[in-house]
């Protein structure tokens, strides 16, 4: 013992409650970390819960609807993908009841060229007022995950109209070459 009934005190002691409360930090830094982390997985988990079972998520629009239509960009919540294919609030709907040429993978250039008119085409369409998104038949889903809708207007298909303008063809139960 030093004077004054201290302990002598080593370097060596200074240095073992040093990395000791450095080493308790840095479990407690892991620890917020992986509840943060947790938790992110944890709300990300029931947003997408909520995005898949929300009402409108099943993309059953039979209410009538008006929106903002453009070409899609890189964000994709309401806009034309190519002649038969749309996003509306943020689902993806393929047109059940047409066939459109592609322009992602065009054959030719008659195809991209007439699917380009056809895409811009039902821009325009979608733009000019109401109209309704509804199932037909019992599949509400293609292999790629669209969910399968006729747009109407008063009744009438608004793919039909595509198809009396030559920038579609109904829609047979398979894709046809356009080249």
């Amino acid at each position: 013992m030093k004077e004054g009934g201290m302990s002598k005190r080593t370097l060596r002691d200074n240095v073992f409650a040093f990395r000791t409360g450095r080493d308790r930090s840095k479990r407690a830094r892991g620890r917020s970390l992986a509840v943060l982390v947790g938790g992110g997985l944890i709300v990300g988990i029931l947003g997408g819960l909520a995005g898949i079972y929300w009402p409108f998520g099943s993309a059953s629009a039979e209410a009538r609807t008006t929106h903002s239509f453009a070409v899609c960009g890189m964000v994709r919540r309401t806009c034309v993908v190519d002649g038969d294919t749309i996003w509306l609030e943020g689902v993806k709907i393929r047109i059940a009841d047409i066939d459109t040429p592609e322009i992602s993978q065009p054959k030719c250039d008659y195809e991209y060229d007439l699917g380009i008119k056809a895409r811009d085409r039902l821009v325009v369409l979608l733009n000019q007022g109401e109209f309704e998104a509804v199932t037909i038949g019992s599949r509400d889903e293609d292999q790629y995950g669209r969910k399968l809708r006729v747009l109407l207007r008063n009744g009438r298909s608004i793919g039909d109209q595509l198809v009396a303008e030559g920038l579609a063809r109904t829609w047979s139960g398979r894709r046809e070459p356009w080249c």
